[in-house]
């Protein structure tokens, strides 16, 4: 197949398409104004790109450039015979492409009806040039007078985005995670030495993961920072809630090692049961820390309400976090369509949620009484103070 361009491009994952990241894994777009030295800046993209592990089916969207009549307008002439730019690229559509007045229906059929020179008028440069165009101030003049033809090569097509002239160079990505490749890709465009006028940045999947991953940071912040807000008006107490938040870190322990061992890279889907911990391991600490309260405003010891509290409430912690845990090893260890958008959530919450569990179960009474404990301290502190200061 000798004019034919064979292609193989790898599916496109679950993951990208969820999120509106169709196309080539690494896209670099490149913004200009002239052609050639937009090409040039593709050419050296390219050549870098090839060297990067991990990068195939490095293609651009360079238009293949085609014959054309250009059509060199004598503006001083065209001005001094009061002809337009307009009117002279009408006339010249006219002869070379044709002109459509009307259309011609039939059962309910329309044809356009073109009028154009014929072709034996137009077949060479000397007749283009002897049809005549009329002036307002010189009557018909010849069309040579004003305007010339010349042959040439352009481009096909002009893709614009964001109104401005740009190309685009793609590739796909095998045996290397993304996150590594666009840092590696970061590091070429940086290294680019392109003109003033020109822009070349990363763009594609590469380009909307990013702005998922900040997307959802903000929403983990946001909904810890609700989370506070709930405790804090239920527990009538600013430090208690953060207490029960350090929850959280531990289960961002257990997060890390369940996906070093499944071999689960950080993605959207890992980060969305982050989001999720952040409201599940938070329940451990809050039913450990309100039963421990209720004990002392019985007027138990701080020592023996924490010991207390964490065996009462041991049973009820493991049984909730167990049924969490178990209900969500069907989802984790499925390999079927679309497993990649689910089994990644599922490896999150369940290591998050197993760790943070247990360590639940020490960290926080042990964090509990240091808080009590620094509190007291605190206010025996501004008592002799106090009574210092007013004897």
């Amino acid at each position: 197949l000798k004019d034919a361009k064979i292609q193989f491009s790898m599916q496109q994952s679950a993951i990208g398409g969820a999120f509106g990241a169709g196309g080539k894994a690494i896209t670099i777009e490149i913004k200009g104004d002239k052609l050639e030295t937009m090409e040039q800046i593709v050419r050296d993209i390219e050549t870098a790109l090839k060297k990067i592990p991990g990068i195939f089916g490095v293609e651009d969207d360079v238009p293949e450039p085609s014959p054309e009549v250009r059509i060199n307008v004598d503006k001083d002439k065209a001005s001094l015979y009061n002809i337009s730019v307009v009117e002279l690229a009408r006339v010249a559509q006219m002869v070379l492409r044709g002109y459509i007045p009307s259309q011609f229906k039939e059962k309910g059929k329309e044809v356009d009806i073109r009028v154009k020179v014929r072709e034996k008028d137009r077949d060479s440069y000397e007749k283009l040039y002897r049809i005549r165009i009329n002036s307002p101030n010189m009557g018909s003049i010849p069309l040579g007078s004003v305007a010339k033809f010349e042959k040439g090569m352009g481009p096909s097509e002009i893709k614009r985005f964001g109104q401005e002239r740009t190309m685009v160079v793609g590739a796909d990505i095998v045996g290397r995670k993304m996150a590594d490749v666009v840092v590696d890709v970061e590091a070429v465009i940086s290294k680019l030495k392109v003109e003033s006028g020109y822009l070349v940045k990363l763009a594609g999947q590469s380009e909307e993961m990013k702005k998922s991953f900040q997307s959802l940071q903000f929403a983990l912040i946001l909904s810890i920072v609700l989370v506070y807000m709930i405790m804090a008006a239920q527990f009538e107490s600013i430090t208690q809630p953060l207490i029960i938040l350090c929850t959280v870190p531990l289960a961002l322990i257990g997060v890390i090692w369940a996906m070093l061992i499944t071999n689960t890279s950080i993605n959207v889907v890992a980060l969305l049961g982050v989001i999720m911990l952040g409201g599940i391991v938070v329940n451990n600490g809050i039913v450990l820390i309100d039963f421990i309260n209720i004990l002392m405003r019985n007027g138990m010891p701080i020592m023996e309400a924490v010991i207390t509290s964490s065996l009462a409430r041991l049973r009820p912690i493991l049984m909730s976090a167990l049924t969490t845990i178990l209900g969500l090893v069907p989802m984790a260890l499925a390999t079927g369509k679309g497993s990649e958008l689910r089994s990644p959530m599922a490896i999150t919450v369940m290591g998050g949620l197993t760790i943070s569990t247990f360590l639940t179960l020490f960290v926080l009474p042990a964090i509990f009484i240091l808080e009590h404990d620094t509190r007291e301290n605190i206010k025996k502190f501004l008592t002799r103070v106090t009574a210092k200061n007013k004897s």
